[in-house]
């Protein structure tokens, strides 16, 4: 449990109070007084305690005796100390104003002061952590305080509010709004090995809101779902097998307004490049690859077995699948639509910098057959017309099938944030300039660990920090801020923030979550 002191700013009101002449004492004389120390809008969060000690100053000396009543929007009274202590509670509405009345109890004088108490999910602003831990799913949480410091490790979140475990073995999750501009509330998608134990948990508190297989009519055989993406219009889940099932919505207001079809779905492949004369395939995909743009409404999949990525459009209500369109490829570089003897090994999309219009990129780790590692970047905005940018060679013995990617957004597409990418190879984190004009990427080491780094996620928007889960259990929180007092500037030591000081289990994935 977390306290907010709130002791230090002053912001005074003065207040004049209603009186009534009661013979010789002027008591107009105290119809002025400041109520000092109480914020006039402040946070916090579900379950923190609230602690206020104001100072309460007449003009003129008195010593009259005072009686206080604090109170919720001058109904609910919760305190009648001058000092208050109010844990928020998990029913609490998201914005409260609390009133503090001050009478003196002989003139009969009121001095009131106002400040509006903007409540938080409990689990927003910071990184939420899926691990495995005592061989099933657990969640934790690293948040960040005050706009600030990063001094809150949540465990075990889920045990915490249902009384249960998870019960399965973490696959994957998605955070997805319930509906277009996230009106109806943000969720989160859990999948784990066995179906039945697949939810939809509420991502302000992580209570169970649904379960997966509750949203299909007819259960396909032997589904184990290994990857989703939510749109406006369309769900698509991907099953370890390569099917893709969908779900159209009947609202874009709202998700979970439909059935996911039992039948997986099929491409409908243009024999030619006329597109009059096709056959139909069965989607046997091997990835989704999200955060290209998910304004644009759609998201890329790969077919290993194929060699080629696919899109699937989702924002649109009719709902198609398609091949990139990419106008000109350079001599020697991989094409999207046919690796050829090319093997992909870790892809990532991002939000490019085109200031204040969103778009969308892709970087594709590919392995050449003489085993050389390239790296690929693709204006990918819009499906139908991509825009190649860059291929060059890696360089450097970090490189192997194994490694993880991950591309910062720059800044959501509002021209700021880390022109970096990462790359971790075993327990050592390397960062290299994705945009740089080098005839070869040569990555540098950034941070090394102690374990094996299994997951990693950047702080979206800002991309000021960097969270890193190991296979041991442990998490770090890593500082990459720009400048000179910033993670780039610092050697080795000077990167590290904090370490989580419980060991959460093996880390299976981390998704940032933006403050509200």
């Amino acid at each position: 449990m977390r306290k907010i002191w709130i002791l230090c700013l002053v912001m005074a009101w003065g207040f004049t109070g209603c009186y009534e002449d009661k013979g010789d004492y002027d008591y107009r004389e105290l119809a002025h007084a400041t109520i000092g120390n109480v914020k006039a809008q402040y946070g916090a969060s579900v379950g923190d305690t609230v602690i206020i000690k104001p100072e309460i100053t007449f003009d003129i000396e008195t010593k009259v005796g005072l009686k206080y009543e604090w109170s919720v929007e001058l109904d609910s009274v919760f305190s009648r100390e001058k000092d208050v202590e109010y844990i928020v509670p998990v029913d609490a509405p998201k914005k409260m104003e609390w009133v503090l009345s001050v009478t003196d109890t002989l003139s009969g004088l009121t001095f009131m002061a106002r400040t509006m108490v903007n409540v938080r999910s409990l689990y927003s602003d910071g990184f939420l952590i899926l691990s495995e831990k005592d061989g099933v799913s657990s969640l934790s949480f690293l948040k960040r305080t005050d706009g600030a410091d990063w001094d809150r490790c949540i465990y075990d979140i889920y045990e915490g509010i249902e009384g249960t475990s998870l019960g399965g073995k973490p696959v994957q999750f998605f955070l997805h709004d319930l509906g277009r501009e996230g009106t109806a509330g943000q969720h989160l998608i859990l999948l784990q090995d066995d179906f039945y134990k697949c939810m939809d948990l509420d991502a302000g508190n992580l209570e169970k809101s649904l379960e997966l297989s509750k949203e299909f009519q007819v259960i396909p055989e032997n589904i184990k779902p290994k990857q989703a993406y939510f749109d406006v219009w369309f769900s698509f889940l991907l099953d370890e097998d390569g099917r893709v099932f969908a779900r159209k919505n009947f609202s874009s207001g709202a998700f979970h307004t439909g059935y996911f079809s039992q039948y997986p779905l099929v491409y409908m492949q243009p024999v030619d490049g006329t597109g009059e004369e096709t056959v139909p395939h069965q989607l046997k995909v091997d990835r989704f690859v999200y955060d290209m743009n998910t304004e644009s409404g759609y998201v890329f999949v790969y077919e290993k077995e194929y060699k080629r990525f696919l899109y699937l459009r989702g924002n649109s209500s009719y709902g198609t699948i398609g091949e990139p369109g990419v106008a000109n490829y350079p001599d020697g570089f991989v094409r999207l639509d046919d690796l050829g003897d090319n093997e992909l090994i870790a892809t990532s999309g991002y939000w490019w910098n085109d200031y204040y219009i969103p778009a969308g990129g892709l970087f594709n780790i590919v392995k050449r057959p003489d085993g050389s590692y390239v790296g690929q970047m693709f204006n990918v905005d819009k499906p139908e017309a991509i825009e190649t940018i860059s291929q060059r060679k890696f360089k450097g013995d970090m490189m192997n099938d194994n490694v993880l990617l991950l591309i910062p957004d720059n800044g959501g597409g509002r021209g700021f944030g880390c022109p970096y990418a990462f790359l971790a190879s075993g327990n050592v984190l390397y960062y290299f300039g994705k945009d740089d004009d080098a005839e070869e990427i040569v990555p540098e080491r950034y941070y090394g660990f102690p374990a094996e780094i299994t997951a990693i996620e950047d702080e979206w928007f800002s991309n000021q920090y960097l969270c890193v889960g190991l296979a041991n259990g442990e998490v770090y929180l890593l500082d990459i801020r720009q400048g000179s007092n910033g993670g780039f500037a610092s050697d080795e030591a000077g990167r590290f923030v904090m370490k989580m000081d419980k060991n959460v289990g093996r880390v299976k994935q981390i998704i940032h979550k933006k403050a509200e």
